[in-house]
């Protein structure tokens, strides 16, 4: 049966060429909350860079390129959040960036963290671990067993005046809740805590521009929603945050002059850069800065658009189909997942058959959860959907 009929145009091509992404020719690739595609002209730009580095060391690469590498990429990061590039550092994950801030703040015995009990475990886990020296307490607003009751209000409750931090996701990985980021920001300050914000289930989808409200961290992984690659994360810290950001780990790349190697002092960047602090692999920053201009180049509000009404497609289709669906119906409370049950049936199952048809998508918390991006299009939706009602009649 064709799930098509009675759904709401839209989004009837993808956003990008088909040529930039040919490793999908013969997919429905629903799953970039896990692992995005990486354009082609992105791949292109990666591979001339590293290739150049194996080839020839440091012919083209001395000292000062080398200090200079990421100066386009923190810039790059500074369009797409409308920050300034002093205030972006380019770190490996963002992982990495979470425990770099936890551990600098490192609340003692008294003050308490905020956050959720669906977080992505990075978001929690460094807090967790410092907790275990430190005695702080960890408070997780529960919402496992009721992933509806998540929201602003529920999450307000647990900060109070010795809250040091609310960490929290933007978008939810497993179930695609959007908190309010402005609200969230009024939040922690009302109590005079720190708004550390994880955009990695948001960045490259949904808009922030880091001048509407005071947000102290925001950061993401690249290969998600920004299509870069694996190896690169970007941080923002506000200015108020890096001048007194005296970061957990110190390398030659954390100083004012990188190529000084004055191994007697430690004259920290006067920027959020100071949260940089060793040789990496350059060509995953650079992949990361070159995936963000592709991406802004269709325009971050047009991707936006594109993959919400993909979404609401999916959704529809998807409640015809007897499935509970996770995920809010707002649009402002949403971005591009799609999280769903079905009654008495596996999700991992059902996943499983799924890829076996060429459909690619992925379970969490019990739910199939599926994330159409730029390079989808409603036909790849209205296919989804019918394989679904065939595996759905099928108990074999």
């Amino acid at each position: 049966m064709m799930r098509s009929k009675g759904l709401e145009t839209g989004a009837g091509e993808p956003l990008a060429p088909a040529a930039d992404f040919p490793g999908l020719q013969n997919l429905t690739y629903l799953n970039s909350a896990s692992v995005a595609v990486t354009p082609a002209p992105v791949q292109r730009q990666m591979q001339a860079f590293q290739a150049q580095i194996a080839s020839q060391g440091t012919v083209g690469f001395d000292d000062v390129a080398e200090s200079k590498v990421y100066d386009g990429a923190r810039s790059s990061v500074a369009k797409l959040l409308n920050a300034n590039a002093e205030d972006i550092a380019i770190m490996t994950s963002a992982t990495e960036c979470l425990c770099q801030i936890a551990w600098w703040l490192r609340p003692g015995v008294g003050s308490n963290v905020v956050s959720i009990d669906i977080e992505f475990p990075s978001v929690t886990y460094p807090w967790l671990r410092i907790a275990q020296d430190t005695g702080a307490e960890v408070r997780l607003l529960p919402a496992k067993d009721d992933p509806d009751s998540l929201s602003l209000d529920a999450l307000a409750r647990l900060v109070d005046n010795r809250t040091a931090a609310v960490c929290v996701s933007h978008v939810q990985y497993a179930t695609g809740h959007l908190l309010d980021p402005i609200q969230l920001a009024e939040l922690a300050h009302a109590h005079k805590a720190l708004l550390v914000l994880d955009t990695t289930q948001s960045s490259g989808v949904v808009p922030l521009d880091v001048r509407a409200a005071k947000f102290d961290v925001v950061l993401s992984s690249a290969y998600k929603w920004l299509c870069g690659p694996f190896g690169a994360a970007f941080c923002y810290l506000h200015p108020d945050i890096w001048q007194r950001f005296q970061p957990p780990f110190v390398g030659w790349h954390s100083t004012v002059e990188t190529f000084n190697f004055d191994a007697t002092r430690i004259p920290l960047a006067k920027a959020a850069r100071r949260m940089e602090y060793s040789t990496v692999a350059y060509a995953a920053g650079l992949g990361m800065a070159a995936a963000i201009d592709y991406l802004m180049a269709i325009g971050i509000e047009r991707i936006r658009e594109h993959n919400i009404a993909l979404a609401s497609r999916l959704m529809k289709g998807l409640e015809a189909l007897g499935a509970s669906i996770l995920t809010p119906r707002g649009d402002s409370q949403r971005a591009g997942i799609v999280a769903a049950r079905f009654p008495r049936r596996n999700a991992q199952e059902i996943v499983h058959k799924l890829r076996q048809a060429g459909i690619i998508c992925a379970a969490r918390l019990g739910a199939v959860r599926f994330s159409p991006h730029l390079f989808n299009h409603t036909g790849q939706v209205d296919h989804c959907l019918e394989e679904l009602e065939r595996v759905l009649a099928s108990r074999t």
